[in-house]
């Protein structure tokens, strides 16, 4: 297996520290909310004027708790697109954790990474979590305070691909029942800034070598170095150990916890497939479309920088164990038939 002194690049390990933003600058309001008055109690205001928010350009990023300081990541992707009712719901639950955090946070952080594992996240384990379960409970009650339907909170609810068994299993635990009364609809007094201003970092700066690669100046012929001069990142805090395309305008986020204690061939396959990707869609008008990257793009990319890795003698383990994008967009079927087309696990025979 090649050794990261073997890597034709090389990786500047300290990233630049991520900031917080004021909770309460962004999500006003909260404050005077039942919901969040019942967790904190007589703290409420204590709490909210000191909590801190970490912006992620990531599509696949929505909310969730730093199990390091206690403060929310929020994807702008999300805060961006999403409908009023279903970011409430969502600083809801996180406030949730908020409190569980501050009661306990090495229990909090000990369940937190259970689903968070080294092969990405893992949504059975998630739906039964003991952290989990009891904030979708508390979110669920004030769904059905504000007058939303059985429907609408099992959509609510549903994260990607899960499997039905596990959902349902979910539901019954957060005392979701087809046929419930719907409460008439009420109006939320509060109110949520939607735009944000990410930092980006030259590319070169932090990945040196990448214009000197075959496997990128094949990609972009003579523009290469232009390429990658004009290449922006974006740091975040991010549990999740991967490097990624944004989606809106084609910078590269990239996990700080990732790029200082990494495997420097993962990190360098991350950068492949994030700079295969950008080639692909640098003809669209928008890196992608509503759904997301399209699969086709998605399996060309990855087949790619499976061989490049492959070449330099990554295992097939550790190369399916980083697909974080894949694994997030497909279920686990169709995980595994991607797998098979990216040149990684078996494709079965034609009958």
């Amino acid at each position: 297996m090649a050794k990261p002194s073997d890597l034709p690049v090389t990786f500047s390990r300290k990233a630049p520290s991520v900031p917080l933003s004021p909770f309460t600058d962004y999500f006003r309001g909260f404050e005077k909310v039942k919901a969040v008055q019942d967790v904190f109690g007589g703290r409420t205001d204590e709490v909210l004027g000191r909590l801190g928010i970490r912006f992620i350009s990531n599509r696949y990023m929505y909310m969730g708790v730093s199990d390091q300081d206690g403060n929310i990541g929020v994807g702008t992707y999300h805060l961006k697109n999403s409908d009023l009712r279903t970011l409430y719901l969502d600083i809801v639950h996180e406030l949730f954790h908020v409190k569980q955090f501050m009661d306990d946070r090495e229990y909090f952080a000990r369940e937190h990474r259970r689903y968070l594992k080294k092969t990405g996240f893992d949504t059975a384990l998630y739906y039964r979590s003991p952290i989990e379960v009891p904030a979708y409970r508390h979110a669920v009650d004030e769904a059905k305070r504000i007058g939303m339907s059985f429907d609408e909170i099992a959509d609510y609810l549903k994260m990607g691909p899960v499997h039905p068994k596990v959902f349902a299993r979910l539901l019954e635990d957060v005392g979701l029942e087809r046929g419930m009364a719907t409460a008439p609809p009420v109006r939320l007094n509060i109110a949520i800034k939607r735009s944000v201003r990410i930092r980006l970092y030259p590319f070169a700066d932090y990945f040196k070598g990448f214009e000197q690669v075959g496997a990128v100046r094949a990609l972009f012929g003579d523009r290469t170095e232009e390429v990658l001069n004009r290449l922006r990142v974006e740091f975040s805090g991010s549990p999740m150990r991967a490097i990624t395309p944004a989606e809106e305008d084609g910078h590269l986020q990239v996990s700080v916890p990732y790029l200082e204690s990494g495997d420097e061939r993962l990190l360098y396959f991350d950068v492949l497939v994030c700079l295969n990707i950008l080639k692909r869609i640098s003809g669209e008008k928008r890196p992608a479309d509503k759904e997301g990257i399209p699969n086709g793009v998605l399996v060309e990319s990855y087949a790619a920088s499976v061989r490049e890795a492959k070449r330099l003698g990554v295992s097939d383990s550790d190369l399916s164990g980083q697909m974080m994008m894949p694994r997030f967009a497909m279920s686990s079927a169709e995980f595994q038939r991607f797998l098979a087309r990216v040149g990684l696990g078996r494709r079965k025979r034609k009958e």
